[in-house]
């Protein structure tokens, strides 16, 4: 007679802190990339001045290479966003994607009705075409990095097959139990 017994490993105290700074980094980081980005549209309306954009898309770029260092540097300590087959990632990287890329259709929607009214000329500032075309691009860019970062906290980036261990405990008809590792 053979019983499958699934061992799950506790976290060590060191995993715990190196995944909630992974989990506030990827959480700041997405904030972060959400208000540039808008600042950078309005920039591009020119709600603000020429100074912020270019600070904004600046910042952008620096904040999207640091994300990837950070998150490329946390999977190579071994830390993975989730460590355990067992443990699920926490829902609201999923609902922050979904409503990113919700926001996102919308907003290129509109924005690409802008840009056709503009090249039919039934708005008659041509500015607005490429107003609108390099607001698509700010979208893209800053919807692009938040959704690649909650898929990575997701764990959904990673195409290895989960690995599991089981032990298979064994009993003779002398009543003597052996327990043997199967991976």
């Amino acid at each position: 007679m053979a019983l499958h017994v699934d061992i799950t490993y506790e976290l060590s105290c060191y995993d715990f802190i190196m995944k909630n700074i992974k989990t506030v980094a990827a959480s700041f980081f997405a904030i972060s990339v959400s208000i540039l980005s808008i600042i950078s549209v309005m920039g591009v309306w020119d709600v603000f001045g020429e100074d912020v954009i270019w600070k904004s898309f600046k910042t952008l770029g620096l904040l999207a290479f640091a994300a990837v260092i950070v998150l490329a540097a946390g999977d190579h300590i071994g830390l993975k966003a989730i460590p355990d087959s067992n443990e699920l990632p926490n829902p609201l990287w999923g609902q922050i994607r979904k409503l990113t890329l919700s926001i996102l259709i919308v907003a290129i929607s509109l924005l690409a009705l802008l840009g056709i009214l503009s090249i039919w000329e039934i708005i008659k500032d041509k500015d607005v075409l490429w107003k609108s075309v390099s607001s698509l691009i700010i979208l893209a860019f800053g919807a692009l990095i938040i959704v690649a970062t909650c898929r990575q906290m997701e764990g959904t980036n990673k195409s290895k097959p989960a690995t599991s261990t089981t032990f298979v405990v064994k009993k003779d008809e002398a009543g003597v139990e052996s327990v043997s590792k199967q991976s």
